[in-house]
């Protein structure tokens, strides 16, 4: 199951915007936002999920457990706030590492991935500044999934 789970993410993390025809202004536009979420629950066999995010596309959470839940960008305020995280995080990634290798690990802190034209940047979620304002926008996403 955590194969797939995998498969999803990374099917997100390899698309561009050449593939979405989508035209950015500027090299650190982000269009694709990936947060891998612990959520250490052995009850419903789902330990992680990670929140999938495609500028103007789709919002997708993936489980650990193969589940995927999709079509989140229907709803309005899901899609407002995806689209307020994707157009703001760009002030964040000096405070990124850029990586070659945006794999699944499994971690106690949520992981985030921001994808631009230079290429996937990479977080751990700590009490820095930017890390703090990137959960910011992450609880808002959920929060507005939740309120689905």
């Amino acid at each position: 199951m955590l194969d797939s789970f995998v498969k999803l993410r990374e099917n997100v993390l390899n698309y561009s915007n050449t593939d979405m025809n989508l035209v950015l202004q500027r090299d650190d536009q982000v269009y694709i936002a990936v947060a891998d979420i612990p959520t250490h629950s052995g009850v419903t066999g789902n330990e992680y999920m990670s929140l999938a995010m495609v500028f103007g596309l789709n919002c997708h959470l993936y489980l650990s457990n193969g589940e995927a839940i999709t079509g989140l960008e229907k709803d309005a305020e899901v899609m407002s706030a995806m689209q307020s995280m994707l157009i703001s995080s760009h002030q964040v990634i000096k405070s990124m590492e850029l990586t070659e290798c945006p794999d699944f690990e499994p971690s106690k802190n949520r992981r985030v991935f921001l994808k631009t034209t230079k290429g996937i940047y990479y977080k751990e979620i700590d009490e820095t500044r930017e890390s703090l304002f990137l959960n910011m926008m992450i609880d808002n996403v959920l929060k507005c999934i939740g309120n689905m």
